[in-house]
């Protein structure tokens, strides 16, 4: 079970769904998750508190409250189910028109899996949320 913890401070920077966050001396990033929507972001300037899991980069914020005391609890999946289904990814390439070819190979956040269309090979990835984002054609 990954650590968690509380800290509060001022927004200096935002990237994207991530913040930087300055307070009792130290900085550190918040991560509010691709999924969060421009109402869950605070501003630059704004005094927020976040709790969450901690990693060696950031803090996965699983609830964060605005200075107004507005609470956001943002749904974060766990590990488990973060990791995709390798034969969701097969039938996904499958559906696409491709003949697989070979198991499909564990990536961090996607699966490669080597699939065959119209005589060309492609290596194509499947995503963890069930999408095929990249297929990169192979030289023959």
């Amino acid at each position: 079970m990954p650590n968690t913890v509380t800290a509060t401070g001022i927004v200096w920077a935002i990237f994207g769904h991530r913040f930087a966050l300055e307070g009792d001396g130290t900085r550190r990033l918040a991560d509010l998750g691709p999924k969060a929507t421009t109402e869950e972001m605070p501003t630059v300037g704004d005094t927020v508190t976040v709790e969450g899991a901690i990693t060696p980069c950031e803090i996965k914020v699983s609830r964060l409250t605005l200075a107004d005391g507005t609470v956001r609890t943002l749904a974060r999946p766990d590990e488990k189910n973060r990791k995709g289904d390798p034969d969701t990814a097969l039938r996904l390439v499958r559906d696409a028109g491709y003949r697989v070819e070979g198991p499909p190979l564990r990536k961090p956040r996607h699966f490669e899996i080597r699939g065959i269309r119209d005589g060309v090979t492609f290596e194509i990835h499947v995503h963890d949320d069930g999408i095929i984002r990249k297929e990169k054609r192979l030289a023959a």
